[in-house]
């Protein structure tokens, strides 16, 4: 069974230099990507400004350590400094890592399964974003139970011509006696467009363990709350804009306009559809009816705001597993997603 959390909104940024991809001489540009439109005949390909999922997931994974800290779980220094290298080999983990110091001496002994519970319990941030180890004897692959897409202008704004990239002149000030060497112009590019992202995070796999059939009693007594700081990672990344560089002289102004999120119970995963369409709150619970009807023992509760006056659903209330709850902000809908999510989590056979 999968308990799947997932997130998609619509969030109108201006001003923003979250994600620059390259430097030429004096000129910082903005990440870009390809986006294919519609011309009515045939569809064609635009370049706009992106703040890619790498980038986003580094942030969330901060995010998720100074939290896990907070509330006594299991986090590594490299965690907390921002170093998402995730043990990687025995150098790296000699290296960088000196709480798993008494396990130095023993990874040539230890088996895949006792490995990877030793990871666990070292670092949520491990369990949840997943990681890499690589040895000559054994590689283990942990799959990373958050999964973000790239922020994107939607499709509405690009059409209506709402989606902006433009570099601002700045200058690098010195002293008059040292101005001819050091006081030289430079640009930055900057995006302003309505952005949507979408996310999706696998609550079961949270304390999950691959490599061994025995339960790990620390793990499971850690579970819900590994899982309650990781969606609170969530709400705190879109809630407060905690991602993207250049903040502390180009923190951009952010506005969620409508999110909707979900909570799905059953043999697959479910995530809502894209925010990058006017129609994505109505195509979602469209989504929940049919994928409901068609695999019984999967339920889906939809939870959305919506700030924008897009399209919303005609809710049919004799079906039953796929439910539809209006919220007053987008941090409620996920709130309300997080305390169902346990719930159902702590209803579950031990």
């Amino acid at each position: 069974m999968q308990i799947t959390i997932g997130l998609s909104l619509r969030v109108l940024v201006n001003a923003e230099a979250l994600n620059m991809a390259e430097a030429v001489g004096n000129y910082t540009r903005h990440r870009k990507a390809p986006v294919v439109v519609s011309t009515g005949a045939g569809y064609s390909v635009v370049y706009v400004p992106a703040v890619s999922g790498e980038s986003i997931a580094h942030h969330y994974q901060l995010i998720l350590a100074q939290i896990a800290k907070s509330r006594n779980l299991p986090v590594t220094s490299a965690d907390l400094e921002g170093y998402f290298i995730k043990f990687t080999d025995k150098d790296c983990i000699k290296t960088l890592y000196p709480e798993l110091k008494e396990l130095n001496n023993n990874l040539d002994r230890l088996n895949p399964d006792e490995l990877e519970s030793a990871f666990l319990k070292a670092s949520v941030v491990a369990d949840v974003g997943g990681f890499l180890y690589l040895d000559k004897a054994k590689i283990i692959k942990r799959t990373s139970a958050i999964r973000f897409s790239y922020m994107l202008p939607t499709l509405d704004a690009i059409e209506q011509g709402g989606v902006a990239l433009i570099p601002q002149l700045h200058t690098r000030y010195a002293p008059p006696e040292l101005m001819k060497d050091y006081q030289k112009p430079f640009y930055v590019e900057s995006g302003s467009a309505l952005y949507t992202l979408t996310a999706e995070l696998i609550a079961t796999d949270i304390a999950r363990q691959y490599y061994s059939k025995q339960i790990d009693g620390e793990l499971s007594k850690q579970k819900i709350e590994r899982v309650k700081a990781a969606i609170d990672a969530l709400i705190a990344l879109t809630d407060g804009l905690m991602l993207g560089a250049k903040r502390s002289r180009y923190n951009p102004l952010w506005k969620v306009k409508s999110a909707v999120v979900t909570l799905s119970k059953g043999p697959v995963e479910f995530i809502p559809s894209s925010g990058i369409s006017r129609t994505y709150i109505a195509e979602t619970y469209s989504r929940a009816l049919q994928l409901t009807s068609i695999i019984e023992d999967e339920t889906i509760n939809i939870f959305a705001y919506n700030d924008e006056n897009l399209e919303e659903p005609e809710i049919k209330h004799e079906h039953k597993r796929a439910t539809y709850e209006k919220a007053a902000t987008h941090t409620e809908a996920l709130a309300k997603a997080r305390d169902k999510a346990v719930k159902v989590l702590e209803a579950l056979p031990k």
